[in-house]
């Protein structure tokens, strides 16, 4: 991987006061062309301040294509370089990326532990999650006390299992400063070279699942839900949140490159647990009641004893 280090010299704000404390540096990148970004890295550098945690956000001129359709295809501004390039910044510190829509709502304990642990690498893994299970606002707006906004509905799953391959939510990404990481790094860095109108965290799923997931070298964590809080699990209270729906607007997909799978289904389980919550079901946030309605017509409740955490989009604005 050719490094850009340079390109990473616009530092929008950083705070290494706790890093003697800390062993890793939270990392974030956003570019200044959209104004609102600018509070997003505001609210992320103070969720940093608020937990004694070190980090750095970098102002960007683009970022790559694999990030976003409306990416430009400079090889400097992938997730993968942004990451690398600081670990080689900090070379006794390990990277904790967060994209800087992101941030911190909770101590995070458990990065500490993997920091500590000796993981080269950690990620929210659907395939490992058993109840990956989303569910999003009936009017499709987000808000606390607002009454249409309580009550959910089922979205969507991934119906496999896996505790070896990987399907990754790239918003939050651990990386120990080791030449492991750094080798998955660069991996990754290579294949989004190679397919620049992909969307990154496919890649990367691409790139595990064939080249790494068997490494005996390489050793992975799977994050659980609360490190990457979408709204779409409000029933798990966060440690990180992203607190928007995501846009949908995604670079193209990954299913294959070169004859070989983003991911296996056919190495996977088929998952047969029942739901937390059934899809045939809206569910009540405020009442904490399932409700089943067939033509406009309530036909059954069931209580549910879950409790719920539900954030307006402008949280810690």
């Amino acid at each position: 991987m050719e490094l850009h280090e340079k390109n990473y010299n616009d530092r929008y704000k950083e705070d290494f006061r706790f890093l003697d404390d800390c062993p890793f540096i939270v990392c974030s990148m956003f570019t200044p062309d959209i104004p609102a970004l600018f509070l997003l890295a505001d609210r992320l550098a103070r969720s940093c301040e608020k937990y004694a945690l070190p980090y750095s956000i970098y102002r960007v001129p683009e970022i790559h294509n694999s990030l976003a359709p409306s990416g430009k295809y400079n090889l400097s501004f992938t997730k993968a370089n942004c990451i690398y390039s600081n670990l080689m910044r900090f070379p006794d510190k390990n990277i904790f990326y967060l994209d800087t829509d992101m941030f911190f709502i909770d101590y995070p304990a458990g990065i500490f532990q993997i920091s500590n642990s000796g993981y080269d690498f950690a990620i929210y893994n659907w395939l490992n999650d058993k109840h990956n299970e989303a569910y999003i606002p009936v009017n499709g707006k987000l808000g606390v006390n607002n009454r249409d906004s309580d009550l959910y509905i089922f979205s969507h799953s991934i119906d496999f299992f896996s505790t070896e391959q990987l399907i990754s939510s790239g918003g939050v990404q651990f990386y120990r400063n080791s030449p492991q990481a750094k080798q998955l790094l660069e991996s990754w860095q290579n294949f989004v070279a190679r397919y620049p109108d992909y969307a990154e965290d496919q890649v990367l799923d691409y790139v595990f699942n064939n080249f790494f997931l068997h490494s005996a070298d390489l050793k992975a964590f799977w994050l659980d839900k609360s490190y990457i809080r979408f709204p779409w699990w409000p029933h798990i209270k966060p440690v990180i949140i992203h607190p928007g729906m995501p846009s949908g607007r995604r670079s193209s997909l990954v299913t294959e490159l070169n004859n070989l799978k983003r991911f296996y289904s056919e190495r996977c389980q088929y998952k047969s647990d029942t739901f937390i919550f059934p899809k045939e079901y809206f569910i009540d946030t405020e009442k904490r009641l399932l409700l089943k309605i067939i033509n406009n017509q309530l036909v059954d409740v069931k209580s549910i004893t879950h409790n719920f955490w539900i954030y307006p989009e402008d949280v810690g604005l």
